[in-house]
């Protein structure tokens, strides 16, 4: 067998491993289409993909969009999210920064925009909002508040702006009411034309159909079993921006 011919073989059996790896990530992130339609658009964003420039987006959050529970910001959401977009979107060069801090209210990442969002120049943020107003119990018109002057400032900035509403977990789904800050989330986006991506209905998919369930694990398994949730988020997240770019 001559060189050319082994060559050809495992460039053949590379390809083979990558699609397959690709077939059970799909399979592992699996949900329902519904979940996943998207009805508005990112037309700053789409307008740098057409014309093939670097895309900067900024990923400002909490303790989950830093990583926190995988260990590692590389193993969480926003990171993945870039993989994903350069996979989708090749010979563009996407930069997703994260700006996750955890323990900070809608009101406390309002305040870092000048510093960790606008001067980024970004032409997409995504904001995961909701999680600690709802553990503090922010009065809502605030919470509601919060939401829109951020959006309003990005507006005026000519970025686009995603959502990303709170994270699904039966232990703390029990004992928070995250439903009321859930839906001020989704009908300021709605009001605003503002994609916002269904992170709870997603886990909550995940954790009924026992895709992923982090309350029944513990350790390090605990951080695997994060930074593949942080994996499937950033590839159902790339989805959802591929649509609303196009």
């Amino acid at each position: 067998m001559n060189r050319r011919t082994l060559l050809g073989g495992a460039v053949a059996a590379a390809v083979l491993a990558v699609n397959c790896a690709a077939r059970a990530a799909a399979q592992r992130c699996a949900a329902p289409a519904d979940l996943l339609e998207v009805d508005t658009r990112l037309p700053h964003l789409a307008a740098r993909l057409r014309a093939r420039l670097p895309v900067t987006i900024v990923a400002i959050g909490g303790a989950s969009t830093r990583g926190a529970a995988a260990g590692s910001p590389d193993n969480a959401y926003p990171h993945r999210l870039q993989l994903a977009l350069a996979r989708r979107f090749p010979g563009v060069r996407v930069t997703v920064i994260n700006k996750g801090v955890p323990r900070q209210t809608a009101a406390d990442m309002l305040a870092r925009f000048p510093a960790d969002v606008i001067a980024a120049k970004p032409v997409l943020v995504v904001w995961e909002v909701g999680i600690v107003d709802a553990v503090r119990g922010t009065e809502l018109d605030d919470f509601a508040a919060a939401l829109q002057e951020g959006i309003d400032q990005l507006k005026k900035q000519a970025i686009d702006s995603l959502l990303v509403d709170m994270q699904f977990s039966q232990k703390t789904n029990a004992v928070i009411d995250f439903e009321r800050y859930l839906d001020t989330v989704h009908r300021v986006g709605d009001l605003n034309e503002v994609y916002v991506f269904p992170r709870y209905a997603l886990m909550r998919f995940w954790s009924e159909q026992h895709m992923f369930d982090l309350n029944e694990v513990s350790g390090g398994e605990r951080f695997r079993l994060a930074a593949d949730v942080y994996d499937c988020i950033g590839r159902r997240l790339a989805e959802a921006i591929g649509r609303a770019a196009r």
